[in-house]
């Protein structure tokens, strides 16, 4: 471990882009005083990563990426289910193809769940809508037969007054499709 610090520390990065063993990226920061190489060194060792970016301040990359040394643990693996190291350094990379596309898959249903609330909640606010004024329109022709049936009494037109104005309302936008095939 402390020989990819020193790489990192010639190279005197702003900040670090870790890719993770599933394959997501992420972003680390390189204090500027105090401890930082034992912070970055204990990022490092706390997360399974497979290669680390220096980056200076605008982003651009200072070196090559640094790679994980993972031929120890693929060593071990391969003597413990008795295959090669080459067989198990495949083994790897299918695996972490594979949590890399599962990842992505569980965001995409996540976000076609977001919308798919979005738009029931639309929906529910919208047949609310329709009940009042279904309501306020029951209620105005209650008062008009109360009254004799007698279509000129003031109580009934404000009724009917306030009944169309609701029906005049703006109706809510139809909801789209989600987006991006979810």
């Amino acid at each position: 471990m402390s020989d990819i610090i020193e790489q990192i520390k010639r190279l005197k990065p702003a900040s670090l882009k870790m890719t993770l063993g599933d394959g997501s990226e992420r972003p680390v920061a390189v204090p500027k005083a105090g401890n930082r190489w034992a912070r970055v060194s204990q990022i490092i060792e706390s997360v399974s990563w497979t290669t680390i970016e220096c980056l200076d301040a605008r982003g651009a990359l200072l070196g090559p990426p640094i790679e994980a040394d993972e031929d120890e643990d693929l060593g071990e693996l391969a003597d413990e289910h008795g295959g090669s190291v080459q067989l198990a350094r495949v083994m790897s990379d299918v695996m972490r193809a594979t949590m890399k596309e599962t990842r992505l898959m569980f965001d995409a249903q996540l976000r076609g769940q977001a919308e798919l609330l979005s738009t029931m909640t639309d929906g529910m606010r919208h047949l609310s809508d329709v009940y009042r004024q279904a309501l306020a329109v029951q209620s105005a022709s209650a008062m008009g037969r109360e009254s004799g049936g007698e279509g000129d009494s003031p109580e009934v037109m404000k009724m009917l007054q306030m009944a169309m104005m609701l029906m005049a309302q703006p109706k809510l936008p139809t909801p789209t499709p989600p987006k991006d095939g979810a």
